[in-house]
């Protein structure tokens, strides 16, 4: 309900989902024909997105891992907490929680994709587990880090912590069953792990995913919330009721706790050389240590105030708390809400132009578009030369899209500037990879000089980049060297 389609992250899979199922959809773009970590879940979606609307694909999918997930979580808190109220109190706090915002950017209810539905899964694990159906737990854990290896094999980690087990017949069953359902996806996830270089590297963990990765620039409030709601959870849950299987629970949030904070310790802000230690610290901060401590904790502490208020003597706690919780989650504004970031006026702009492009630009176009550019691929139907958001996983994807993003800001530069942009002998540009610049009247008024405008509405300007037309303004050290 908080969330509009498409959700933040709903554009980034469900158009590399149908790129997936047919290689001739936005073709030219890189992005799209670049590896395919979450193999699995393109596998399972990329029908779907072949034959129905985004729209229509992200619905669907919200109601089948909301569903998992929803279910999963009401029966883990029954098994939790004795109360006949848990499921509804739980599930409201948690709620609120994770209304109130995250430590690492990580959240768990929201849109479609992959890692809602791993998410889900694991939490189903962790109630056969409880009841002592490890076969089924191992099962649906190998499902999970199938769909999402990070979050999955994280689940499995954290499971082998909180319940150390010696090693016999059963326990191998159980680990062959569980690498068995892993397999479809760790092996795609395996053969980028071999693939990186330091720059790489350094450019994923520093430039494109600093604020999941780089503790330092974590919000300094959101520390501080989550160092007291630890703190209150360790306090709360010694008053609160609770079933045999919670101090399970509570060595599982540990153990995530101890996991996120060896990863602040290898986490320093500043990119790593080529030492062998410097690598491996560099490696390991690629497998988000803080994931799981983001939404165990706001849940952990969800689980102890529902065991909190099952110790009243009357139900109208345990009702109207949590419905107070739930309103107050549905009514805080959030980034969710608008996941564009654009004004209402600049957004129906955008959405008019998109749907230009989408009816009018051939489909073999690659465009030049502005750095606000919102879910172009899944409105405009078209290659985008470059965009923040959609960084492939691959090194080689990786430092293709630090060269276009160099290219992209020295073009918007030197145009936003006014600087003329003259035919050249040299071909810095083909064809093939920009044919058209979509530009943005907030980044400047003037418009492109010596460029005829193809569609123009108040907010944004289409122009149609001859062929002859390349930048001579471009360092050469900004393009890749050919033999």
């Amino acid at each position: 309900m908080r969330a509009p389609i498409p959700a933040v992250n709903e554009p980034h899979y469900l158009t590399k989902a149908r790129h997936f199922a047919d290689s001739d959809w936005c073709r030219n773009d890189f992005f799209l024909a670049s590896s395919n970590p979450h193999r699995v879940f393109y596998h399972l979606v990329s029908p779907l997105t072949d034959a129905l609307p985004f729209e229509t694909v992200a619905l669907a999918g919200r109601l089948l891992t909301l569903t998992v997930l929803a279910t999963g979580w009401v029966v883990l808190l029954q098994r939790l907490v004795p109360d006949p109220w848990a499921g509804w109190a739980g599930t409201c706090l948690f709620l609120l929680a994770a209304s109130l915002g995250n430590l690492s950017g990580e959240w768990i209810v929201g849109g479609f994709e992959a890692k809602v539905l791993a998410y889900g899964l694991l939490l189903w694990s962790c109630v056969a587990a409880i009841e002592g159906r490890l076969l089924v737990a191992a099962a649906l854990c190998g499902t999970a880090i199938s769909l999402h290896p990070i979050i999955g094999g994280w689940g499995l980690v954290l499971a082998m912590l909180a319940a150390p087990r010696p090693i016999n017949r059963r326990l191998l069953l159980q680990g062959c069953l569980l690498v068995g359902f892993a397999l479809p996806g760790i092996i795609p996830a395996l053969g980028l792990l071999g693939q990186g270089t330091t720059r790489a590297d350094n450019l994923q963990v520093f430039a494109r995913l600093g604020h999941h990765l780089v503790p330092s620039r974590f919000s300094i409030p959101a520390i501080l919330v989550y160092t007291a709601a630890l703190v209150a959870w360790l306090v709360i849950r010694q008053r609160a009721a609770r079933a045999e299987t919670e101090a399970w629970w509570t060595r599982l949030v540990l153990a995530s706790l101890l996991i996120a904070v060896v990863g602040w310790t290898l986490s320093l802000d500043s990119p790593a050389g080529d030492d062998p230690l410097d690598r491996l610290r560099l490696v390991l901060m690629k497998f988000y240590p803080y994931r799981l401590f983001d939404v165990l904790l706001p849940a952990a502490v969800a689980v102890s105030v529902s065991g909190l208020l099952a110790r009243c003597s009357t139900t109208g706690p345990r009702i109207l708390v949590p419905a107070v919780a739930l309103v107050v989650a549905l009514v805080l504004p959030a980034h969710d809400r608008n996941p564009s970031r654009l004004p209402a006026d600049r957004h129906r702009d955008w959405l008019s132009t998109c749907d230009w492009i989408d009816r009018n630009l051939p489909a073999d176009a690659v465009v030049l578009t502005p750095p606000s550019s919102w879910a172009f691929k899944w409105y405009a139907r078209r290659a985008e030369f470059v965009v923040f958001k959609d960084c492939p996983q691959d090194a080689a994807g990786i430092l293709e899209w630090d060269r276009r993003r160099q290219v992209r800001g020295r073009w918007l530069h030197n145009l936003q500037r006014g600087r003329p942009v003259l035919p050249t002998t040299r071909t810095a540009f083909s064809r093939r990879e920009i044919t058209h610049i979509l530009w943005s009247r907030h980044d400047g008024p003037g418009g492109l000089q010596g460029l005829a405008a193809v569609y123009q509405n108040r907010g944004y300007v289409v122009y149609a980049v001859p062929e002859s037309l390349v930048s001579d303004l471009l360092p050469r050290s900004y393009f890749p060297r050919r033999s």
